[in-house]
C-alpha cells in the first residue's frame, strides 16, 4: 500500500491498516487519529507533526522513523520497535508502550506525562529535558540514557536499570530509588525534594 492509497482510504473512514508496509513513507502534518497500524512496517517513515492520537501502533516497526512534534496522546505502542526514532518534542502523554524498544531513540523535550513505559528498552536514549512526570517505568532499562534536565517527579522506578545513565539537574522529587540499579550513576546534581 502506498501513502496516497492509505490517505484516500483513511479520508473515506477506514481506520484498519494492520500489517501495512509504509517504510520510507512521508506522512508529515497529517491527521491520522485512531488509525490502526499494528504490526505495520514504518521504518524510516516521516510522520513529523502528524496527529496520531489514540493510534494503535502495537508491534509496529518504526526504526529510525521521524515523529518530531507528533501528537501520540493515548496511543498504543506496546511491543513496538522505535529504535533510533526521532521523537523530539513529541506529545506522548498517556501512551501505553509496555515492552517497546526505544533503544537510542531521541526523546529530547518530549512530553511523556502519565505514560506506561514498563519493561521498555531505553538503553542509550536521549531524554534530555523530557517530562516524565508520573510515568510508570517499572522494570525498564535506561542504562546509558541521558536524563539531563528531565522531570521524573512521581515516576515509578521499581526495578529500573539506570547503570551509566546521565543525571544532571534531573528532577527526582517524590521518587523511590529502592530496587533501582544505580551502578556507575552520579546523583550529586539531581533534585530530590
Amino acid at each position: 500500500m502506498n501513502t496516497d492509497e492509505l490517505l484516500r482510504q483513511y479520508d473515506n473512514g477506514e481506520r484498519d491498516f494492520i500489517l501495512a508496509n509504509l517504510s520510507d513513507a512521508c506522512l508529515t502534518e497529517r491527521c491520522l487519529a485512531a488509525i490502526n497500524l499494528s504490526q505495520s512496517h514504518l521504518a524510516n517513515a516521516n510522520l513529523s507533526g502528524s496527529n496520531l492520537q489514540g493510534a494503535n501502533l502495537s508491534a509496529a516497526v518504526l526504526t529510525r522513523a521521524t515523529l518530531w512534534r507528533s501528537n501520540l496522546h493515548s496511543a498504543s505502542l506496546m511491543s513496538a520497535n522505535l529504535n533510533e526514532a526521532n521523537l523530539i518534542r513529541a506529545t506522548l502523554t498517556g501512551i501505553d508502550a509496555h515492552a517497546a524498544s526505544l533503544r537510542k531513540a531521541d526523546l529530547r523535550l518530549a512530553n511523556l506525562q502519565g505514560a506506561n513505559l514498563s519493561q521498555v528498552n531505553l538503553i542509550g536514549a536521549d531524554l534530555r529535558y523530557a517530562d516524565l512526570t508520573g510515568v510508570n517505568l517499572t522494570g525498564a532499562n535506561l542504562s546509558r540514557a541521558n536524563l539531563t534536565g528531565a522531570n521524573l517527579s512521581q515516576a515509578d522506578l521499581r526495578g529500573v536499570m539506570l547503570s551509566h545513565a546521565i543525571f544532571e539537574n534531573t528532577d527526582l522529587s517524590d521518587v523511590s530509588l529502592v530496587d533501582v540499579d544505580l551502578s556507575r550513576v552520579d546523583l550529586r546534581h539531581v533534585i530530590l525534594k
